[in-house]
């Protein structure tokens, strides 16, 4: 299985899109192909430096994020690798090569965290909302709600009493539907199921008992691991790790996804 990942990452760029982030200027289009030629030439470095270029222009793709992701791995940087494959992962939850090549670069982390189990309804919460990217959610709900008129609209006029069944039933399914996913698009508005999520940029930071340099130490963590975010005070932020751990880091040491 590792050598049919370290063959993804090898061959990926080729498999994602050429023309560049969606709505992106020809000069940004253009950074992104550099980068594409640049990093099948083995330049990683001019590669990161050309897909960088497109993101401080203010445009994004999970595309962007993972050839990035790519480039950084090339160079042996797994934090930034992470945090670019999460990045990925958060605008195209489904995709099967973001989440292959982000469980490589995992295996080759120092910390290995056993995640602790979460309650079936809150996990299933969670798989619900990641399942929608928020463009998708809105598509459907919209489709929903207008299937969900016509159905209503049709039943309501004289028809034959099979076909008046058909239509409110469909009224009846796609009027569920509509509630559910505006529930979801509220859910994720509210920020729920996606709490703040960090990864760690340093190569090894000390997570102390109370937001300051005098804390006693409780953990150490290093470069590419993923951590929660349950609350700042001035530079620190306080975190979890998936197996229940809790203590303050310097914030600099941290990257927000």
């Amino acid at each position: 299985m590792k050598g049919v990942l370290r063959k993804l990452v090898g061959v990926v760029v080729a498999a994602v899109g050429t023309a560049g982030p969606a709505g992106a200027l020809p000069t940004q289009s253009e950074d992104f192909r550099q980068g594409n030629a640049l990093y099948e030439q083995g330049d990683y470095e001019g590669a990161a430096a050309a897909y960088s270029a497109v993101l401080q222009a203010g445009f994004e793709s999970a595309a962007l994020y993972f050839n990035l992701g790519n480039a950084h791995y090339r160079l042996g940087r797994l934090g930034p690798a992470v945090l670019n494959y999460e990045r990925a992962a958060r605008i195209e939850p489904g995709n099967d090569d973001v989440r292959a090549n982000l469980a490589l670069v995992n295996g080759r982390l120092t910390d290995r965290i056993e995640p602790l189990a979460r309650f079936w309804l809150l996990a299933a919460l969670d798989w619900w909302l990641a399942l929608w990217p928020q463009g998708a959610a809105e598509y459907a709900a919209a489709g929903c709600y207008l299937l969900f008129g016509a159905a209503l609209s049709l039943s309501l006029w004289r028809r034959p009493r099979g076909a008046r069944k058909a239509l409110r039933g469909t009224a009846w399914a796609t009027g569920v539907a509509t509630v559910a996913l505006a529930g979801t698009l509220a859910a994720k508005e509210a920020g729920w199921g996606q709490p703040e999520e960090a990864v760690v940029m340093a190569e090894e930071a000390r997570a102390v008992s109370a937001p300051s340099d005098d804390g006693l130490t409780l953990f150490t963590i290093h470069e590419g691991t993923k951590v929660r975010i349950d609350r700042r005070s001035a530079d620190w932020a306080e975190i979890v790790l998936a197996d229940g751990r809790v203590g303050w880091l310097n914030a600099t040491a941290l990257e927000a996804i």
